[in-house]
C-alpha cells in the first residue's frame, strides 16, 4: 500500500528552504571574509563575471528542482488519492485527480487499451514512463555536471590574468598595478573556485534527494500498476486456471456436503413411512375393489342378470 501519511516532495522542500537560510546565515555571520575575497582587489570585471555566472547557474537549477519538487508533490497526491478511490470502490477512480498526473495517465492508458482488447505490456510502459520522467531533470544534471569545470574555468581565467600581472611586475618592478593585478587574479581563482564548490556540493545533494522522490513515485505507480490495474483489466491464461481450480474445488466441497446431508439422514423412519404408504394405498384399492362389486351385485339384481 502505498504510504499516503508521507509527502517526500513537501519534505525536501522544507530541507531546501532550513539548507537556504542556514546558507544565508553562515554568509551573514562571514560577511567581512566574503567581502575580503569577492569583492576586494577587484582589479577587473572577470571576478564578479565568473561568479556570477556560476551563481546564476546555479539558482537556476534549484529553481527547477523546487518546480519538480512541486510537481511531484502532485504526484504523491494523487497516488494516495487514487488508491483511497479504488479502496472505497468509487465508480470513477480518477475523481479528484488531475488527468495529467502519472496515474490517471495511466489509467487512461490502460482502460483505452482494454476498450480495443489490446494486450497490456507492463514492462513498456513502465519503461516509457521512466524515459519520460527522466528527460524532466536534463536541466538539472546538466547544470550539475559543469558547474565544477566553471570553477576550473574561472580558475584557469583567473590564473591568467595573474600571470600577466606577473609579466607586468617583471618588466616594471616599481609598477603597483602589476602587484595589484596578481592579487586580484589569485583571489578571483580562490573565489570562483569556492563559489562552484559549495554550488556543486549542495546541488548534488538536492539532485540526489529529486532523483529518490522520482523513484519512489515511480515505484508507486508501477505499484498499484501490478496489484489493482492489472487484474482489473488483464486477463491471464495462469489466472484462468487458477479460477477453474477454484470452482471444481467448490463443486467438490458442494458434492460432500450433499452426501453428508444423506447420509445423516434416518434410514429406519424412510423404511417406515414407506410402509405406512403401502399400507394406506392397499387398503383404499380393498375399498375400491368392495365398491364396484356392491354396484355389479345390483346391477345384477335389477336387471336380473345370471350370477356368475
Amino acid at each position: 500500500m502505498y504510504m499516503q501519511g508521507v509527502r517526500q516532495s513537501r519534505n525536501m522542500m522544507i530541507q531546501m528552504g532550513v539548507a537556504l537560510l542556514l546558507l544565508a546565515a553562515l554568509g551573514g555571520y562571514s560577511f567581512d571574509l566574503l567581502h575580503s575575497i569577492y569583492f576586494s582587489n577587484q582589479q577587473t570585471v572577470s571576478g564578479y563575471v565568473l561568479n556570477g555566472m556560476i551563481v546564476a547557474l546555479f539558482l537556476l537549477a534549484m529553481a527547477r528542482i523546487v518546480v519538480l519538487l512541486i510537481a511531484y508533490d502532485g504526484e504523491e497526491r494523487a497516488l494516495a488519492e487514487f488508491e483511497s478511490n479504488l479502496d472505497q470502490q468509487h465508480p470513477n477512480p480518477l475523481s479528484g485527480l488531475s488527468p495529467r498526473t502519472m496515474i490517471a495517465v495511466r489509467f487512461q492508458i490502460m482502460e483505452s487499451m482494454h476498450r480495443q482488447h489490446a494486450s497490456i505490456h507492463h514492462q513498456a510502459l513502465a519503461s516509457t514512463l521512466v524515459a519520460h520522467e527522466s528527460t524532466r531533470m536534463g536541466l538539472v544534471r546538466f547544470i550539475h555536471n559543469i558547474l565544477i569545470l566553471c570553477g576550473v574555468l574561472g580558475t584557469i581565467i583567473s590564473l591568467s590574468i595573474a600571470l600577466l600581472g606577473a609579466s607586468t611586475l617583471l618588466q616594471d618592478a616599481v609598477s603597483s598595478s602589476g602587484m595589484g593585478m596578481v592579487i586580484h587574479g589569485m583571489s578571483t581563482a580562490l573565489s570562483t573556485t569556492m563559489t562552484a564548490v559549495v554550488c556543486y556540493l549542495v546541488i548534488t545533494y538536492f539532485l540526489s534527494a529529486l532523483q529518490g522522490v522520482q523513484t519512489r513515485i515511480l515505484a508507486g505507480v508501477e505499484q498499484l500498476t501490478t496489484t489493482r490495474l492489472m487484474p482489473r483489466y488483464q486477463t491471464a491464461e495462469s489466472v484462468v486456471n487458477t479460477h477453474a481450480l477454484e470452482l471444481v474445488k467448490e463443486a467438490h466441497a458442494l458434492l460432500d456436503t450433499l452426501n453428508d446431508k444423506v447420509s445423516s439422514l434416518d434410514i429406519s423412519s424412510l423404511q417406515s413411512g414407506m410402509a405406512t404408504a403401502l399400507e394406506v394405498s392397499r387398503q383404499q384399492h380393498e375399498a375400491t375393489l368392495e365398491a364396484l362389486r356392491s354396484v355389479t351385485s345390483i346391477l345384477q339384481d335389477g336387471f336380473r342378470l345370471p350370477r356368475d
